[in-house]
């Protein structure tokens, strides 16, 4: 190839044409090892950039052995000879983008322009070492003036590559002009002043993400143009990727904000890793964790993609920041109500095996000294998310009580058993199974039931759970659906739900006025398709909603369960306690993978 030609036979590059000629007529293989940089270093005095690019886009049989030699050069040479090769290949990249942008381009050459780019594309996934000087010349490695079409593909690509992690994706992707902003010059430093709104404020923007291999787009479509009828004003935030956004752009009537993720695989549920604070001044403080959930490690970054393509019209007035948290946070297990914070013991479990050190609980171990180990953490996490959110902490169900500093721990069997029970809640978010609504008189709790909800299937017509089931992609059907169901509700795992959900009602009945809501879980194994949803059973329940306090009064939105029985007692249940209940069409995969309307949006208010 080339480069042996230049190196072995001595060939000039006088005229690329003529270098051609000799390629063609001598292949060779690329030459590797310590000679490599030299090589490279002689192909940079004898071509410039175009004409490299004219040879191999002449001669493309050429690349493996021209760009071997050159990787190999890359990996091998001295940091300043590997910044000027990095140099030299990104401009020769730029040479083969302006080549495709004024000729026209098929994916299969944009494929190999990224190929050409990153220039050895078995290396670049392969070796870090490699990948971090390969990234170093990428971002300029494409002409401002590129195709945005083109750009965009390669982008996409590029964020398909193991090892390319957000910072270096969106050094690219901001030189490239494809991001309104880059987020990490919008990283909030320092110790600014936070606070958390009022959680019933009137909602200003409603944040939703909407990824294309999971949520259906007449689903999507569906959700918003409710949200648009109840709230005209409102601005609607959709983080998707490019399918999605193409509907979405094919609905303008929708006026949404459409931000592109680039094929990030966040999930349908912003309302975990996102938390807005206000700042003293007005501007709004994006607090995102610091831990990644398991199965769902990118949805930590996801606000740091709404940063990158927040719109300018709202970022003038928002002037939005992002600050990493000091701890872990999931706030599908945080409920914000009548001043404080409220919270179970598995809202804290990840942080509780931080502070005891472990990688899981020793429930074994609780009716000795770890049960009171346990307990303790717990209190050190919940005086931290008070310190956090700038709110006091109340747990929903009552703690064990702890032995006076300095005495013996005492009643270990006892509080293992009260501990057994509140483990009864592990595996479901609170804010699926609890709603506090403040009201005059203070507070009314609205807690699930499964008890209800078997009520609610015994109760309810063929038609209507036919109609249920075709839903949610259940089978069986008829009777023998609705003895699965019922069964399902006098289960094992459900009776230890309903156990702590029976604490729960009690505990908060010392303080608020409690009502129980239908709760259903409905087995994996009914579903036709679970769409690789986790977990034993999916959740359909009315708890899993979103407060607002409007001139007209109090409110309250979430997803219809596609069971009417249901919809109108929630309904009722809500306007007893002075708050109207709307509900829209769901997101049903969304709620196949236990996400209700609050886990599938975020609220700036």
């Amino acid at each position: 190839m080339l480069f042996a030609v230049l190196a072995v036979f001595g060939a000039r590059a006088d005229d690329s044409a003529a270098v051609a000629r000799r390629l063609v007529q001598e292949p060779a293989p690329p030459v590797r090892g310590p000679a490599s940089p030299a090589v490279a270093a002689a192909l940079m005095d004898d071509l410039v950039p175009a004409e490299l690019e004219r040879l191999v886009a002449a001669h493309p049989e050429l690349i493996p052995g021209v760009y071997g030699t050159l990787g190999d050069a890359l990996a091998r040479a001295g940091s300043e000879a590997a910044a000027e090769l990095g140099g030299y290949l990104a401009a020769v990249a730029r040479e083969r983008g302006r080549r495709l942008g004024a000729q026209g381009w098929t994916e299969d050459d944009a494929d190999l322009l990224l190929a050409l780019q990153l220039v050895d594309l078995e290396r670049f996934v392969a070796d870090a070492a490699f990948r971090a000087r390969a990234l170093a010349g990428l971002p300029h490695a494409l002409d401002p003036r590129a195709p945005p079409r083109l750009r965009d593909r390669l982008l996409y690509r590029l964020r398909q590559l193991r090892g390319v992690d957000l910072d270096a994706f969106e050094d690219v992707a901001w030189a490239w002009g494809a991001l309104v902003r880059p987020s990490r010059g919008r990283e909030l430093a320092g110790e600014a002043e936070l606070t958390l709104g009022d959680a019933e404020a009137p909602i200003r923007a409603s944040v939703f993400s909407l990824p294309s291999d999971v949520v259906a787009p007449a689903d999507a479509t569906r959700l918003l143009a409710a949200v648009r009828r109840a709230a005209p004003a409102r601005a609607l935030l959709v983080l998707a990727d490019r399918p999605l956004g193409a509907v979405l752009a094919a609905h303008a009537e929708l006026g949404v904000w459409w931000i592109d993720t680039w094929g990030f695989p966040y999930s349908p549920w912003p309302r975990d890793p996102l938390t807005f604070l206000d700042e003293a001044g007005g501007r709004v403080v994006l607090l995102r964790p610091p831990n990644a959930r398991q199965g769902r490690p990118e949805d930590s970054a996801l606000g740091r993609a709404l940063v990158q393509g927040l719109p300018r019209r709202l970022d003038e007035t928002w002037r939005l920041r992002w600050r990493r948290a000091a701890l872990p946070f999931h706030n599908g297990q945080i409920l914000d109500a009548g001043g404080r914070l409220w919270v179970s013991l598995h809202t804290f479990e990840i942080r509780i095996l931080e502070i005891l050190g472990l990688d899981r609980l020793p429930v074994e171990r609780f009716a000795e000294g770890a049960g009171e180990r346990y307990l303790v953490a717990a209190r050190q996490a919940a005086a931290e998310l008070t310190e956090l959110y700038g709110r006091p902490t109340a747990f929903v169900h009552p703690l064990p009580a702890a032995p006076p500093r300095g005495e013996p721990a005492a009643g270990g069997t006892e509080r293992a058993a009260a501990l057994a029970v509140l483990g009864g809640g592990a595996g479901f978010d609170l804010d699926s199974l609890l709603t506090l609504l403040p009201t005059a008189g203070g507070l009314a709790a609205l807690v699930a039931d499964p008890a209800a909800g078997a009520e609610l299937v015994a109760a309810a017509s063929a038609a209507e759970l036919d109609g249920f089931a075709a839903a949610y992609g259940l089978t069986p059907r008829g009777e023998a659906l609705r003895r699965s169901l019922l069964a399902a509700q006098a289960s094992p795992r459900a009776d230890r739900l309903a156990a702590f959900l029976g604490v729960v009602a009690g505990h908060l009945s010392e303080t608020a006025a409690v009502r129980r809501l239908p709760l259903l879980l409905v087995p994996r194994e009914l579903q036709a398709d679970s769409g690789g949803a986790a977990g034993p059973e999916l959740l359909v329940g009315w708890n899993n909603v979103v407060l607002e306090r409007r001139a007209d009064g109090p409110r309250a939105e979430g997803f219809a369960s596609l069971l009417a029985a249901g919809d109108a007692r929630a309904r009722q249940a809500f306007a007893e306690h002075g708050y109207r209940l709307e509900l829209f069409p769901p997101l049903v995969a969304s709620v196949t993978r236990n996400g209700g309307y609050r886990c599938a949006s975020q609220h700036v208010r």
